[in-house]
């Protein structure tokens, strides 16, 4: 058995595809509007658990929310080449980051933390922290 793709249901078709597209610049593969469906080559895929609590503690919430909708219930964790210049990049397109670039060295990673137009949490992150 081989996980070969992820689907969020999103609730702005339109303003997730111009997210994903042109934010994360991930490559259109499909788009139908029609049918409100779009693909992307995101390139290899992981599935990671991390429990809720310590979710929450990564992005500062002292309360785990009761509401469904108030944090993900899952993350989509996109590596990249270095985290500080992708946080820029990002920024500077409009992405809203919930945690600057940091080292969580328990996870030998620097990462930061924001969310898509549906709330979901990216996670771009670099293996391993960089010595210095």
């Amino acid at each position: 058995m081989k996980l070969s793709q992820i689907r969020l249901t999103v609730k702005d078709f339109n303003k997730s595809v111009t997210f994903y597209r042109d934010v994360m610049e991930f490559p259109v593969v499909m788009s139908e509007e029609k049918m409100q469906y779009a693909s992307f080559n995101t390139g290899e895929i992981k599935l990671e658990l991390l429990s809720r609590k310590s979710m929450a503690e990564v992005l500062g919430e002292t309360e785990l929310p009761t509401d469904a909708d108030t944090q993900s219930k899952f993350l989509l964790n996109v590596a990249v080449d270095d985290v500080d210049k992708s946080y820029k990049r990002l920024k500077d397109k409009g992405a809203e980051f919930v945690t600057e670039p940091s080292d969580r060295k328990e996870w030998n990673a620097r990462v930061a933390h924001f969310r898509d137009p549906d709330g979901n949490i990216i996670e771009i992150y670099k293996h391993p922290i960089k010595e210095s």
